[in-house]
């Protein structure tokens, strides 16, 4: 319904019938008549001048910029936006525009549209010529900007200055205001997205086109409302202005209600315009209207829809740390890095993880979001904008996980992503700690390359070919050494069931434990290693592994050194189940704790602050110990002695030799470190073996690495994999025999890596043929290593191991007795199946998928595809790992940074830091002389499988001893470190010819030794026997 009109004076309804409203008309008109004579003369003029005055050519390309020129340049850019000053102009002009519509619509609903006012007694056309005055100046300096005046004259914003200020001043002379064309001012809503682009409100396109299209909604239907307001409130000049509405009754809102819901076909019927003009302009209104908005609301729809769900900033907390993870996610791989990361076994995580991500979340991943919320945050963004580091405050984060795709089809692309998303990372907050997932070992090269990556920052680089081949190699060495590295990597919770075998039982027990650091309590100060460890096992149940120097003490990894001392502050890294435990080697003290028999009462003294003190009495009492003979100490050292002159009186010719005789000892048998062993570079088809010249080869203790790929495969990296074996702790005479068999094709692709290595050679073959594995004697190898390099079908995980499960259960089943030379067709794969010959081969998988272990284990029957790898048999006896074991070093690596370091110095063989520089050139390795550096590389541990009954400590293995008794003898006899025990599955069954064994990781002091136990223990160099060999 209309509106009650308001009371008017009869003085302003008199004035506003004089309709004095053609000379603002006229002054609109003669303004832009003069600018465009104007314009036009100036182009005319100009052209005749540069007819009769033509400029020269070099005047043109060596002349200075003029004035005129300059000044225009800097009306440019303040104009454009570009400089600070210039973007605040824009907004200041914007912002005044925006007062001039809020002014007019105040002045609609207060005043006619004519009326007779003064200057000083109208407060709104005091702002409103204050903004007027502005809007010149500005409009002054556009036109001094613009290169092309016409265009610039007919440009919106000079179309809205010419109409609204010269009616504008001129009310100022005539002291008569009309309200007419004020309405323009509404046509620069138009500018709004550029405005907001301008002071960076607005990034990505989606918004700004958003922006637009509502700018072009809103200041269409305002300026339509300005015009039908000014029709229906004028009357039409035809009709004497007899038909306009009562004044007052026809407000600029209504005009806006009616305008709006015309548009949308409603049409309430409580608004419509009654003059003729109104009518008019209602039907062209309509039409643009409904044809606009049937056009915009669809994408309007489609942009909301688009909007990113995930967007916003991330509020850091000052009482909870959090981590951001990057890279690849995807709801399998951040499930399993979230069980790892918040495991029970972890102990009160108290940290936020933080998901940054180009892609929204599925809606299996929005599930899993919606669960973890109290501690997941996911944020739709990328690494490599800094605006979305920003919003994730990546300065503040205690650390940034990149995690890579295990299963690309390119690893040498994803490696590159992911280094540059540590670039980004680095340039924008130098600070911040980042741990990356790399596929390939050479592409970690690239991170040294970059400013900010500092190791003693703890940057970590988690290289999965490098510690997945790493611990498989050594697993060739010892037999079920990838299972205990795995278990101290993982965090698990000790559950063990009353029903469950006692294989299993045994094996759970010790599953649990995992690596952690803590700092040496100063009672072992001045005490060798091997002290150490035997000290903290027998007392406090700890396994000590490494020590570790500070971070401003270099940060090194020493494992299982001989004769090295612990110094003042050092730290120590056990293998143990909690921290409370770990905590015991720091409360340890020899006057407090000496008779504590329970090592849950071993907790901190009451003698703590005096630990100076403690060391100088245990220091009197060591040198008391040395004067009168006793201690374990002593007795170290009388048989270390022996073994020195023992290996003096063997070297004694070798050192009476003239250096001009030792052309034997310049000879290049190691890389450059010192590291590895080395030769010349071997072309491939030297090294290619055929079935036949295979079949003759005598080999035995060798190493099969079978490799299923097709030509075009993504390459593994079998140089993780060889260089272990070759490392140059391990004497000549001792490395394996590598036997490399699968697509030639492939082979030739990963050969440039691996020419340099002794003991290697090449067979074209197929794992699948029992013809090519009877010719390189599967049957008398040490290990046969299972290897794809097919990219697994993720949508079907059942499938993708399908080659490496049926080449393990062909090996399986094979026959090495009587009949094993006889050609293998149908009828002996009969025979195979009936023969009661032992299958004895030692087979090591690398599954893609950990739930198709199940085809590989007859002891369970697993129903669901949920399946905790460490828990069966093929994990526990060191037959089958999977990819995903790996993806809980992340976890570990940001919990405890000396892990990764020290599980890379423990499975690669001694890579180091030289010798990644020395790959980087892409050389590959390079041969070094015998200097005593190179030779003093090779004094270095190793890890051995140590057979019980036939070792030096046999005798242990016949009266039930315990494990710490064997661990004692041989860490102060040889110092040899014992970890896990390799045992028969079911040793105690009489007549059991099971060769499965099962791994216990670092088993408790009380746990008793069975005769037929192999052991897996961490080996000093014998330089004796290098010299003998």
């Amino acid at each position: 319904m209309p509106h009650s009109p308001y009371n008017f004076t009869q003085e302003q309804l008199d004035c506003e019938a004089e309709r004095e409203w053609p000379v603002f008309i006229y002054s609109i008109l003669i303004t832009f008549a003069t600018l465009f004579l104007m314009v036009l003369l100036y182009k005319m003029l100009a052209g005749c001048c540069r007819k009769v005055f033509p400029h020269s050519p070099a005047d043109t390309q060596l002349g200075s910029s003029s004035f005129s020129s300059e000044i225009q340049e800097w009306a440019e850019g303040i104009t454009s936006g570009q400089t600070p000053s210039g973007r605040i102009l824009v907004v200041a002009v914007f912002f005044c525009n925006v007062v001039a519509m809020v002014l007019y619509v105040i002045d609609t609903s207060r005043q006619l549209l004519e009326e007779c006012i003064t200057w000083e007694e109208h407060i709104t056309l005091q702002i409103d010529f204050a903004l007027g005055a502005i809007f010149f100046l500005h409009f002054l300096l556009r036109f001094v900007a613009s290169d092309k005046v016409m265009s610039f004259l007919f440009a919106l914003n000079t179309i809205v200055d010419i109409i609204t200020l010269p009616p504008l001043f001129l009310s100022l002379w005539i002291q008569r205001t009309w309200l007419g064309l004020r309405f323009f001012r509404f046509l620069i809503i138009f500018s709004l997205p550029d405005v907001l682009v301008y002071v960076r409100l607005l990034q990505n396109s989606s918004s700004i086109r958003l922006t637009q299209l509502l700018s072009y909604i809103v200041g269409f239907i305002c300026w339509s409302g300005g015009f039908l307001f000014l029709l229906e409130n004028q009357g039409d000049p035809f009709h004497h202005y007899e038909n306009a509405r009562e004044k007052g009754s026809f407000r600029f809102g209504d005009n806006i209600w009616f305008l709006i819901i015309t548009a949308s076909t409603v049409g309430y019927g409580d608004f419509f315009p009654i003059t003729d003009l109104g009518k008019i302009f209602g039907v062209f209104y309509l039409g643009i209207a409904v044809g606009s908005f049937a056009n915009f609301i669809p994408e309007i729809a489609e942009l909301l829809g688009n909007q990113p769900k995930y967007a916003g900033n991330y509020v850091a907390s000052a009482e909870k740390q959090f981590i951001i993870v990057c890279g690849n996610i995807t709801y399998s791989s951040v499930s399993g890095f979230l069980a790892d990361f918040f495991h029970p076994a972890r102990e009160d995580v108290n940290c936020e993880v933080v998901f940054l991500n180009k892609l929204e979340p599925d809606l299996e991943f929005e599930g899993l979001l919606k669960r973890e919320k109290t501690r997941v945050t996911y944020f739709q963004g990328t690494m490599l904008s800094a605006m979305d580091l920003q919003r994730v405050c990546a300065e503040k984060a205690a650390a940034v996980l990149v995690m890579c795709d295990k299963f690309s089809t390119d690893p040498t692309r994803e490696d590159a992503s992911n280094i540059m998303r540590v670039i980004s990372l680095k340039n924008y907050c130098e600070g911040t700690r980042c741990i990356i997932q790399l596929l390939h070992y050479h592409n970690k090269s690239y991170l040294l390359n970059i400013p900010g990556w500092d190791w003693r920052r703890d940057d970590q680089a988690v290289c999965l070919n490098e510690v997945k081949f790493g611990m498989l190699a050594q697993s060739c060495l010892a037999p079920g050494f990838f299972t205990m590295a795995s278990n101290i990597i993982s965090a698990s919770l000790l559950h063990i069931m009353p029903e469950m075998p006692k294989w299993k039982k045994e094996y759970l027990s010790t599953s649990n434990k995992v690596i952690l650091a803590e700092t040496f309590s100063p009672t072992f100060v001045g005490l060798t290693f091997q002290e150490v460890a035997e000290i903290v096992y027998l007392r406090l149940n700890l396994v000590l592994i490494a020590m570790e120097a500070r971070k401003y003490e270099g940060g090194q990894i020493w494992i299982n050194p001989k004769n090295k001392e612990v110094t003042p502050n050092a730290i120590g890294l056990f293998i143990t189940a909690s921290s409370d435990a770990a905590k015991r080697a720091w409360f340890y003290c020899r006057v407090c704790h000496e008779n504590v028999r329970n090592v849950e009462d071993i907790k901190k003294c009451s003698c703590k602050k005096l630990a100076k003190a403690r060391f100088e009495y245990f220091q009197s009492g060591q040198d008391t110990n040395q004067r009168n003979g006793h201690g374990y100490g002593a007795q170290q050292r009388e048989v270390k002695d022996r073994q020195l002159e023992g290996l003096r009186q063997r070297k004694g010719v070798v050192e009476d030799i003239p250096e001009d005789d030792g052309s034997e000892t310049a000879q290049m048998r190691f890389d450059g470190t010192g590291c590895f062993h080395w030769c010349s570079g071997r072309d491939m088809s030297d090294c290619v073996l055929t079935r036949q010249e295979a079949t003759v080869t005598m080999f035995a203790g060798h190493i099969v690495v079978a490799v299923f790929a097709e030509d075009d495969s993504p390459t593994l990296g079998l140089r993780n994999l060889v260089m272990p074996l070759r490392a140059s702790n391990i004497p000549y005479n001792d490395l394996r025999h590598i036997i490399i068999v699968g697509n030639i094709e492939f082979i030739k692709r990963e050969w440039g890596l691996l020419r340099n290595m002794p003991k290697i050679s090449v067979m074209d073959g197929s794992p699948m043929s029992r013809a090519d594995l009877r010719s390189v004697k599967v049957n008398l190898c040490g290990t046969c290593v299972i290897l794809s390099a097919k990219a697994p079908d993720k949508a079907e995980p059942v499938l993708a191991d399908k080659e490496i499960i049926m080449a393990a259960l062909n090996i399986k089943s094979m026959n090495f007795g009587a009949n094993a030379s006889k050609l293998e067709d149908e009828e002996s794969i009969v025979n195979d199946s009936k023969d009661n010959s032992i299958n004895h081969v030692n087979i090591l998988l690398d599954l893609s998928f950990a739930s198709n272990v199940r085809y590989l284990d007859d002891q369970e029957m697993y129903i669901t595809d949920n399946i905790e790898l460490y828990k069966t048999l093929p994990f526990a006896s060191g037959t089958a790992m999977a990819r995903g074991v790996l993806d809980s070093l992340m976890s570990a690596t940001y919990f405890n940074a000396s892990a990764l370091k020290l599980l890379r110095q423990w499975v690669t063989g001694g890579a180091t830091i030289e010798l990644e520089k020395s790959l980087a050139e892409g050389a590959g390795l390079r041969g070094g002389y015998s200097t005593p550096e190179i030779e003093a590389a090779k004094n270095r541990i190793r890890v051995e499988e140590i057979v019980l009954k036939d070792s030096p400590w046999s005798r242990y293995a016949q009266f039930g001893a315990r494990f710490s008794d064997l661990f004692s003898a041989a860490i102060r006899e040889d110092g040899t470190l014992c970890l896990a025990i390799n045992r028969l599955l079911d040793e105690d069954i009489d007549g059991n010819d099971d060769p499965t064994r099962v791994v216990i990781s670092c088993p408790d002091n009380l746990m008793t030794l069975q005769p037929m136990d192999n052991i897996i223990a961490v080996v000093q160099y014998e330089e004796d026997k290098e010299k003998r060999d």
